[in-house]
């Protein structure tokens, strides 16, 4: 059986959580804003998305989304998938969600022509520097994976020969005839 990876976590300081329209309009996403312990640079995490569609939960540097958005054609609008060369996971919500978060944040536009075309706007510079001025909260990402506790009591396991019974709670209960009441009817057990 193949080992898995080990999963390293990574300390950053959340600076904002906040929540944005997706590309269609028809649902919207939750996102975070993320720094480095020493505020150099700021990151991008999808946490969650409103209309069940899936992505991958991976923390993405704002320097490659800008990068990303500086390598369409100079003066045309390009589509969300511009941005999928930012991730490396596969999904394919991943770019357009990112779309949503950039909107939201003033860094893209939606295309006045072009449906779902974008445009890039805003000062990145400035924002980022807006941005790293705050000081956030800390943050670890991925989250430690919360260990099972182990029982304190040992139970005794059930002997092989006798089957638990895994009926459900509307058993049948037998009516036993009482002596003391000639002719009444008791749903008591028996036993």
């Amino acid at each position: 059986m193949a080992k898995k990876p080990e999963v390293v976590s990574t300390t950053y300081h959340r600076l904002l959580d906040s929540r944005a329209a997706t590309l269609s309009g028809s649902s919207a996403i939750q996102y975070a804003l993320l720094a480095d312990p020493d505020h150099a640079q700021v990151f991008l995490l999808i946490t969650a998305a409103e209309g069940g569609g899936n992505f991958n939960r991976e923390v993405v540097a704002f320097d490659d989304l800008e990068a990303a958005v500086d390598a369409a054609p100079a003066g045309k609008p390009f589509g969300s998938k511009q941005l999928k060369a930012a991730f490396q996971g596969r999904s394919n919500n991943n770019a357009p969600y990112a779309c949503a978060a950039l909107i939201a944040q003033g860094l893209l536009a939606k295309a006045p022509d072009v449906k779902f075309g974008l445009v890039k706007a805003g000062d990145w510079d400035a924002w980022r520097l807006q941005m790293m001025a705050l000081q956030g909260e800390l943050f670890v990402f991925p989250p430690a994976p919360v260990e099972a506790p182990t029982p304190t009591t040992a139970t005794s396991p059930e002997p092989k020969g006798k089957k638990k019974d895994k009926r459900g709670g509307n058993r049948f209960i037998p009516v036993v005839r009482t002596p003391e009441a000639d002719g009444e009817v008791s749903d008591a057990d028996p036993a």
